[in-house]
């Protein structure tokens, strides 16, 4: 992404904005109003921007590339099955019915996610977090080139949070992806993220995440967890106030 910028009523929003995410997770963080939301709907190009977005050395088009968004209402089909919410996506997408190798890929996603025994309810009958982990699947079931996630995780409680990063980062290591990682929550952001971009004054600083050496699925429980923890919310607390 080379100098994004977008503005409102002649106001900047995003200015110059200069970041590349390669498969990777990152981390998009910052306080309320600094324009994360608006950076998905840039790269969704459901807004103008000036500027250049690039996936793969090649500018982004929704023509092209295959993204996958996942927000925080998980924007589910209250009429259709858990199985078919999942299997639309890529089914809509190529415009036909899809081969045995992608609907086993789809089965192999409810598995990993622990969707299988609720496979055929609806979303109305499923709890908060089933209902995230199928826009998980239907997110992983479109093979994206590049996954957004919009305060995914953000309407679960601490538990079932926790039992979601882990889900997560399981299906995410079985088909890794470029990802950016939307995200107010702080704990979430270093134990899910390998860089983060930080947003403030319309700009943003990419850096390494301080954990990034450490496996994700230890660093909950690593020594520097909640001292590094303890210097990020430091630092924004004295940025953004």
């Amino acid at each position: 992404m080379q100098a994004l910028t977008v503005t409102y009523d002649q106001q900047p929003i995003l200015s110059q904005l200069t970041f590349d995410v390669q498969q990777e997770i990152v981390a998009v963080i910052g306080p309320s109003g600094v324009g994360k939301t608006t950076l998905l709907r840039a790269i969704l190009g459901l807004i103008p921007t000036s500027g250049t977005i690039t996936l793969n050395q090649t500018p982004l088009s929704t023509k092209t590339h295959t993204l996958a968004l996942v927000p925080q209402d998980y924007g589910l089909l209250p009429w259709q099955t858990v199985a078919r919410n999942i299997a639309l996506a890529p089914q809509i997408r190529q415009h036909h019915k899809l081969s045995p190798a992608q609907q086993e890929h789809v089965t192999q996603l409810m598995t990993t996610l622990g969707l299988t025994q609720v496979a055929q309810r609806f979303p109305g009958q499923l709890s908060g977090g089933q209902q995230q982990r199928v826009a998980l699947a239907r997110a992983f079931a479109l093979i994206p080139d590049l996954l957004l996630l919009d305060e995914a995780f953000s309407a679960l409680d601490p538990v079932l949070k926790q039992t979601a990063h882990t889900l997560f980062l399981q299906q995410w290591q079985q088909q890794p992806v470029s990802t950016l990682l939307v995200t107010h929550d702080l704990t979430e952001a270093l134990l899910l993220s390998d860089r983060l971009l930080i947003l403030r004054d319309h700009h943003g600083e990419m850096r390494p995440n301080p954990l990034a050496g450490i496996a994700k699925t230890d660093r909950r429980t690593h020594p520097d967890f909640y001292p590094q923890l303890a210097r990020l919310e430091q630092e924004v607390q004295l940025t953004f106030g």
